[in-house]
């Protein structure tokens, strides 16, 4: 047993009380890799299909939708208000979610690199009706709290998906913790670790979950920017403690709980890597999945380097959390190919 059945029952209760949006396809795939495995000469790999959520060609934002955008129906919001980088996944869903549950999309799109020509998420973006509001990247944060104030005093009731239930998302994943637990019993596997590109919600909600129902496997966070790995840590820790705390856990998380690595988000945010290319051709000839370049493919990169540092043996099996993305793909065409 790789975890206890007592506590994974007491977490679905406190779980259950959550409110929640239907705006993703749950439980998802855990795929078994052997081709992928075999090529690695690692441990065995599996991925956990987060880029099938059914929300505009899926991700990790829509299972975090699932409980964040709760408070957004019972508050009686008509808007989703987000805003990021042109080809922000974020924004897609946002956009996508607010479709799904007839309300409308506002996004605060900075004109960037990356927002011409219209492609990736940001044509999407277009497709699924949001409002797109193109600014200067220098006033992107300041534009999108005046389009908030200005919808407040048109009459309408906005709701910000990246501030606004920011811990719900977590939440989320502390359910993603238990279901995928639950399907690796299931398959027989106890996986060693569970490798996630993450900075925040997601690797705090898998770490709370994991810890909750008394799991051995322990989450690997691979940040897909270059930043102090410390600070993450802290930052991870209270945003996990604030997890636990919301779903009515006694727990308390440390920096020194967390496992990350930055190194291979170099040599920037939305720039690729010396491998990206050659990991994302890799997974998808030997298994047919598709990994994005600016997170999926990075994080895949941190597994196999720890792969080929000999940390797992070949008796072990290690899970690789797909968080989507996969739009993004369509917006580094020439960068990959040209």
């Amino acid at each position: 047993m790789i975890y206890d059945l007592g506590a994974a029952d007491h977490l679905r209760q406190l779980l259950s009380v959550f409110p929640r949006a239907p705006v993703a396809h749950l439980p998802t795939p855990l795929d078994d890799c052997p081709r992928l495995s075999e090529v690695l000469a690692g441990p065995r790999i599996w991925i956990k299909r987060d880029d099938m959520t059914g929300l505009a060609l899926g991700g990790n934002k829509a299972r975090q939708f699932v409980f964040s955008l709760g408070p957004a129906i019972s508050q009686g919001c008509d808007y989703l208000v987000h805003g990021a980088d042109s080809q922000s996944n974020h924004s897609c869903q946002t956009a996508a979610a607010a479709a799904k549950l007839g309300m409308k999309a506002l996004l605060v799109i900075p004109r960037d690199p990356k927002s011409y020509p219209v492609n990736g998420n940001l044509l999407l973006d277009h497709l699924l009706g949001a409002q797109v509001k193109y600014v200067f990247s220098a006033i992107a944060t300041e534009e999108k709290k005046n389009a908030m104030a200005r919808l407040r005093e048109q009459g309408h009731k906005p709701y910000d998906t990246s501030v606004d239930g920011a811990a719900l998302r977590a939440v989320a994943y502390a359910e993603g913790a238990l279901e995928l637990c639950e399907q690796a019993e299931k398959r027989g596997v106890e996986p060693t670790a569970v490798y996630v590109s993450s900075s925040t919600h997601t690797l705090a909600g898998l770490v709370v979950g994991l810890r909750a129902i008394g799991s051995s496997t322990r989450a690997f966070g691979m940040g897909y920017r270059v930043e102090d790995e410390e600070q993450m840590r802290r930052r991870l820790a209270a945003a996990a403690t604030e997890c636990a705390s919301v779903i009515g856990l006694d727990l308390v998380f440390a920096p020194e709980d967390f496992e990350v690595n930055c190194q291979f988000a170099r040599p920037g945010f939305g720039e690729l890597s010396r491998t990206s290319l050659e990991t994302m051709k890799r997974v998808a000839e030997t298994e047919g999945i598709l990994l994005d370049p600016v997170y999926t493919a990075k994080a895949m990169d941190g597994l196999i380097g720890h792969i080929r540092e000999g940390r797992y043996g070949r008796d072990e099996s290690v899970v690789f959390l797909h968080t989507g993305g996969l739009p993004t793909l369509f917006a580094y065409g020439d960068e990959l190919f040209g």
